[in-house]
């Protein structure tokens, strides 16, 4: 049997008020994006893919050793953008800072220990985002495009203090996220 799995950062309740402002504010230029649940808004750290049964109980074990090893730190969630870029967006983010460097630290040390468990390495520049929406159609894209220009936010620093592993189950309506591990930071 096969989990399609991620390592993410749970966005901390205090910034889903904004987060969801945003997504709101963006919505009503009325494009053709589908906008993702509160539910469903996080920071991917490390796409897994489809992993077999017998290398979940591993992996949560890596994710947890990981999680207790790693202190609470600091990030803003801030700005808007879209992936791979104006000229062709496809996905709709709200991004966030890292201004001691922790997340990416934290990026490297999953990297690391699931290329010795087996998984590749990611290629693209780990870039920390939050999905907002997934772009469908090029309706009223121009209106989304100009709206993200004049769409601004910043949140307080937030503490990040979890670490989880997620499965992701595929449906004819979208996909359902199940956490298969919730680990704090530092223990």
């Amino acid at each position: 049997m096969m989990h399609r799995l991620f390592v993410s950062l749970p966005t901390p309740p205090e910034v889903l008020p904004r987060l969801t402002d945003v997504r709101e504010r963006l919505r009503a230029a009325h494009a053709d994006v589908t906008w993702e649940s509160v539910q469903k808004l996080h920071c991917t750290l490390k796409f897994l893919g489809d992993t077999q049964e017998q290398r979940v109980a591993p992996l949560r074990d890596t994710i947890a050793t990981i999680a207790r090893s790693t202190s609470p730190f600091t990030v803003v969630y801030e700005g808007t953008g879209c992936f791979p870029d104006p000229r062709d967006p496809r996905i709709i983010w709200a991004g966030m800072t890292d201004p001691a460097g922790e997340l990416r630290r934290l990026v490297e040390t999953i990297e690391s220990a699931l290329a010795a468990s087996g998984f590749e390495r990611e290629r693209r520049r780990f870039h920390p985002h939050v999905t907002l929406g997934r772009v469908r159609g090029t309706r009223s894209l121009d209106v989304l495009l100009a709206t993200m220009e004049t769409v601004t936010f910043e949140s307080p620093p937030v503490l990040i203090q979890e670490l989880e592993l997620v499965r992701s189950t595929l449906q004819p309506a979208g996909s359902v996220y199940s956490p298969v591990l919730r680990a704090r930071l530092g223990g």
